[in-house]
């Protein structure tokens, strides 16, 4: 999935907009050194948000964060799918 805008915010939060989501924001923050999702402001515009879409917004995310170490090492940890 790809990242369209970032923006920081306070506490280390880090505010997304992702391709698929392009009217909805998604906030996530840091935990054990990886990023996970926190809140979606989401919009009415953009299709209902699944489990799966929230496992690629965080693997996106710490992709681009280089925290993707950290993130494998998560009890529930799998790579989503391009599903």
């Amino acid at each position: 999935m790809k990242i369209l805008q970032m923006s920081y915010k306070k506490r280390g939060t880090i505010e997304f907009v992702f391709e698929d989501f392009p009217h909805s924001k998604v906030t996530m923050a840091p935990i054990k050194g990886y990023y996970f999702v926190r809140a979606i402001k989401w919009s009415r515009r953009d299709r209902a948000v699944t489990r799966h879409d929230l496992e690629k917004f965080e693997w996106a995310a710490n992709q681009a964060l280089g925290t993707t170490a950290f993130y494998r090492k998560r009890k529930a940890f799998h790579i989503p799918s391009s599903q």
